[in-house]
């Protein structure tokens, strides 16, 4: 369950952040949000996470289809290895369903998230993708062999 829940919460954010942006920012429009810190700048992406790989959006939504399900198959198979396997793998499958819609719907990737020490602009599906890698890496590094179900 926390698989799923974890996989909608972040796909329902992730859409509706991105609509709100869509609707309350001009595209190329920036407002500070916390001082020079934190920015919110409607920007659109063909690309992948964090600008990478511009132009390559069908490839990309290939990519991402191919995500979503490898998370759904492997799903049941992660379960027994507890709640950080499940938790990380419902991160990355809601991030890639959450800019899969978006490369669908619009050819791009809407992004917001603008950081004052770091470049790219980024979306809640883009941090999503990442901390979810993250814990997936710590998750295979501490579980034990013999956790998956077979």
């Amino acid at each position: 369950m926390l698989f799923w829940a974890t996989f909608l919460l972040v796909s329902l954010c992730d859409y509706l952040s991105k609509d709100w942006i869509r609707r309350n920012f001009a595209l190329g429009e920036s407002r500070n949000i916390l001082g020079s810190y934190l920015r919110f700048s409607h920007w659109s992406n063909s690309g992948a996470s964090f600008g990478i790989l511009q132009g390559a959006a069908p490839y990309l939504a290939l990519v991402s289809v191919g995500c979503v399900i490898l998370a759904i198959l492997i799903y049941p198979k992660l379960r027994k290895g507890g709640p950080l396997g499940v938790t990380s793998l419902g991160l990355i499958a809601g991030g890639a369903l959450g800019n899969l819609l978006d490369r669908v719907r619009f050819g791009s990737v809407t992004d917001f998230i603008s950081l004052s020490f770091f470049a790219p602009v980024f979306n809640v599906a883009d941090c999503a993708i990442v901390v979810g890698a993250v814990l997936m890496a710590v998750f295979f590094l501490l579980t034990p062999e013999g956790r998956f179900e077979e």
